[in-house]
């Protein structure tokens, strides 16, 4: 009924004020017209999307992708870190404030999908911290319709956490190159079985974040000097971040000065080029799949997956197993001394064999 009204005002708006007040309109007409024009409209909105998508694609460029992140409440300063780190390392990124997850009524839906229309990003990566700060998850979606993944990030270092090793210097606004490891796809996390349908969604979900367009990205240097490296090991998936760095030229030999070496080249006579570790570095481990942004059925879930808290309360009963074990042995040994009269307050019972009774 609202796209009815919608179309009567509209209509009213367009014809003048006397024809208005002659004519005379069926309701069934204004359904029937109503839904024609709407159906109309969409299928030509789609059409050129479609049309525009595959334009880009033909012409070499990906399509444009704005990327949302943003943390929960009790996120530690770790945490933060590893925003900066991400809204550095990726310029096509959106920061965002805290969510307040505390006026949340249906979950993350409607509030991070809202968001995300507001600030026109098409991807968005929630990082939400539990248990103050120990357990940290990650949510990649892509709004409205999905998919939603959702991943358990641990083994976190950033940037400045180690900065003797990480020294390397790139510019900020650079792209990189995004590698897929052959132990991705053989070693990676086995979702699904003979089928790598979900895999494929995952390799496509995380090329989405940390793969920069070439075009419409404010702020971004035309230059590649960095290799974002995704491995899979032991079902889990390894993020690593690493600088290009050539040799520098060599420098020009003095009177009487044997120190300068000259740069050293590869075999075919170019600069040797190494790789040098930036950060930051964590793990993800896949969890479950929903269809839908934030909500929909389940279409994966890892039955291999422990969580933390299963973690931590086996290490309890197994601290908790240990000090019984130490109070039951110390319980036998204080029994055993005072049956025996060693004790300072035990009392022993006259024996028949004493020597003091036999020779008494």
């Amino acid at each position: 009924m609202a796209s009815v009204y919608k179309t009567v005002s509209k209509r009213k708006a367009r014809q003048p004020v006397d024809e208005m007040e002659d004519d005379d309109i069926d309701m069934e007409d204004l359904l029937n017209e109503a839904d024609d024009t709407t159906d109309s409209e969409e299928e030509e909105e789609e059409e050129e999307n479609v049309d525009s998508a595959k334009k880009q694609l033909a012409a070499g460029h990906m399509p444009k992708t704005r990327v949302l992140i943003l943390t929960s409440r009790g996120a530690s300063y770790r945490h933060r870190h590893l925003m900066s780190d991400i809204c550095v390392l990726l310029p096509h990124t959106h920061k965002e404030t805290k969510l307040d997850t505390k006026k949340k009524t249906a979950g993350y839906n409607l509030l991070l999908n809202s968001l995300a229309d507001l600030h026109s990003c098409n991807v968005i990566f929630f990082l939400e911290a539990r248990k103050n700060g120990q357990d940290l998850y990650l949510w990649l979606a892509r709004p409205p319709n999905g998919p939603t993944i959702k991943f358990h990030l641990n083994n976190l270092h950033t940037m400045g956490e180690l900065g003797a090793g990480f020294a390397g210097n790139c510019l900020k606004g650079g792209r990189g190159l995004v590698v897929f490891d052959r132990s991705f796809d053989e070693q990676g996390p086995d979702m699904g079985g003979p089928g790598t349908e979900y895999r494929a969604l995952v390799r496509e979900m995380l090329r989405g974040v940390f793969c920069v367009p070439k075009r419409g990205v404010k702020g971004m240097k035309p230059f590649v000097d960095r290799i974002i490296g995704i491995f899979g090991v032991d079902g889990k998936i390894w993020i690593r971040v690493y600088e290009i760095r050539e040799s520098e030229a060599g420098a020009k030999k003095k009177d009487g000065d044997e120190k300068a070496k000259p740069a050293p080249k590869a075999k075919d006579g170019l600069p040797e080029v190494s790789l040098v570790e930036v950060g930051p570095r964590f793990v993800l481990t896949p969890i479950v799949i929903l269809e839908g942004s934030f909500g929909g059925p389940v279409i994966y879930e890892n039955k291999e997956y422990v969580s933390p808290n299963q973690v931590r309360r086996e290490i309890r009963l197994g601290k908790a197993s240990r000090y019984s074990q130490r109070r039951d042995v110390q319980t036998d040994r204080v029994a055993k001394r005072s049956g025996l009269g060693l004790s300072d307050n035990s009392v022993q019972e006259p024996d028949v064999l004493d020597t003091r009774k036999l020779f008494a």
